[in-house]
């Protein structure tokens, strides 16, 4: 019996002295976590560097490859073969030419309008005319009758 006793405290100090070299290990390990995790950090802070040029020269050919179509645009705009350019002045030329037809509509309208009042108002100078000749006619007439009347002995009207 006894040896029945003392055989589970063997193992549980066996079991100890296993449990020591696990923390013996461990403490290896961790210490070369450590000298690991260094090593992590200064490839993180590479890799962030290296990360940051990438942005910058990215960033510096979007720069150049936009200054570069803005300098294409500009001397096509010169030579006037920029496609936007064109659209533009070809709606300005149908909108000028849509405003010399709409001047000229109405110039024709206003010249027709001033013709028929100037026929109008001829129409109107001649009909007066006429109504004037015939009244100054009739004036003379009667001023006529009224002398030879008055010459023959002054019977008046």
């Amino acid at each position: 019996m006894a040896s029945t006793l003392l055989s589970p405290m063997v193992d549980y100090y066996n079991d100890e002295e296993e449990l020591d070299s696990v923390d013996e290990d461990e403490d290896r390990s961790f210490r070369g976590r450590d000298s690991e995790e260094d090593t992590e950090d200064a490839s993180e802070t590479d890799l962030a560097k290296h990360d940051e040029d990438d942005y910058v020269e990215i960033k510096e050919q979007m720069y150049q490859d936009k200054l570069a179509s803005l300098k294409r645009q500009l001397q096509q705009l010169q030579e006037g073969t920029l496609q936007e350019y064109q659209k533009r002045m070809k709606k300005l030329d149908q909108q000028y030419k849509e405003r010399l037809r709409n001047a000229d509509l109405f110039l024709q309208l206003e010249t027709e309008q001033v013709e028929r009042n100037y026929i109008k108002e001829k129409k109107a100078a001649v009909n007066e005319f006429d109504d004037k000749k015939v009244e100054l006619k009739e004036n003379l007439i009667a001023d006529d009758l009224m002398t030879k009347f008055s010459f023959w002995g002054g019977v008046s009207l």
